[in-house]
C-alpha cells in the first residue's frame, strides 16, 4: 500500500506528531510512505493534525482511495487496526509459505478501555472485585482497578497468532512475568520478537519473546513463548 503523510500547519501541536508517525511507520513497515509530494497518487493519505480542531487543508489530496484525519492516539490505533484487517483480507486467498526471519519483530498498540475490561470479565467469568470495583482495588493497594493480567497476556498471543509467526502457528508453552499494573485508559505497545528455532521433520519449534510497555515506555509484562510452525505453512531462515 502507498501511504501519504501530510502534517497540518499553523497551530501548536499538543503532542509529538513526528514521533507518533515514526512509531506508526515502524509498526507497519511493509508499505511505501510518501511525505514530500502532496500531488502523489496514494492509496491512503494520513493527515496528521496537531489538535482536535482538525484544521488541515485536504482539498489537494484528490487522487487517493481514502483520507484519514488523525489528531489523537485513538485515531492512530484505529487506523493501524484497519490496515491490518485489510492486509489479512487481501492475503486470505494466498496459501504460500510464510518466511520467518530470525530477530524480526511485530509491533501492535492497544488502548485499554472500560469495555475491554468488562467484556473480558464476562467472557472468562473472572469478575474479581479487584478489577471492577475502585474501593476494593484501593483496599488491595492499587490506586484504581488494575486490568486483568491474562487480558494483557492474551494481547501477546493475538500478535503471535495473526502477525508473528502468524496464522497457523500452534501455541506450545509460555512463561509470563507481570511487572507493573495496567489501568483503563493506558495505551499498551505489544512487541513480539523471533529469537531462535529448532528444526524438526515436519515443523519448526520457535522461541519468541513478548514485551508489553505502557505509554510512558515502562515495561508492564514480559513473556517467553514456544510456538510450533508446520513446514507446510512456514519457512524459517537464519542461523540456528
Amino acid at each position: 500500500m502507498k501511504i501519504g503523510i501530510k502534517f497540518c500547519g499553523g497551530c501548536n501541536p499538543v503532542y509529538d506528531r513526528s514521533g507518533r508517525v515514526r512509531k506508526f511507520r515502524e509498526a507497519n513497515p511493509g508499505h511505501e510512505y510518501v511525505t514530500s509530494d502532496p500531488a502523489a497518487v496514494c492509496d491512503l493519505w494520513m493527515v496528521v493534525c496537531g489538535c482536535s480542531r482538525r484544521c488541515a487543508d485536504v482539498s489537494g489530496l484528490k487522487d487517493c482511495k481514502k483520507v484519514v484525519l488523525l489528531w489523537d492516539e485513538t485515531g492512530f490505533i484505529r487506523l493501524e487496526q484497519e490496515i491490518r484487517t485489510e492486509e489479512r483480507s487481501s492475503s486470505s486467498g494466498s496459501r504460500e509459505k510464510k518466511v520467518l526471519h530470525l530477530h524480526e519483530k511485530a509491533v501492535r498498540r492497544r488502548l485499554v478501555t472500560s469495555e475491554d475490561v468488562h467484556s473480558f470479565a464476562a467472557l472468562t467469568g473472572d469478575e474479581s472485585l479487584l478489577h471492577l470495583d475502585s474501593e476494593f482495588a484501593e483496599m488491595a493497594g492499587f490506586k484504581r482497578p488494575p486490568v486483568h493480567g491474562m487480558f494483557l497476556d492474551s494481547l501477546v498471543s493475538s500478535v503471535m497468532g495473526t502477525e508473528l509467526p502468524g496464522s497457523g502457528t500452534l501455541y506450545m508453552e509460555h512463561t509470563t512475568r507481570f511487572i507493573r499494573p495496567v489501568y483503563q485508559g493506558d495505551t499498551i505497545e505489544i512487541t513480539v520478537e523471533f529469537l531462535s528455532y529448532e528444526e524438526r521433520d515436519d515443523c519448526y519449534v520457535g522461541l519468541f519473546r513478548g514485551t508489553c510497555k505502557n505509554q510512558y515506555g515502562e515495561r508492564v509484562l514480559t513473556s517467553s513463548c514456544s510456538q510450533m510452525m508446520m513446514k507446510r505453512l512456514f519457512t524459517a531462515t537464519g542461523p540456528v
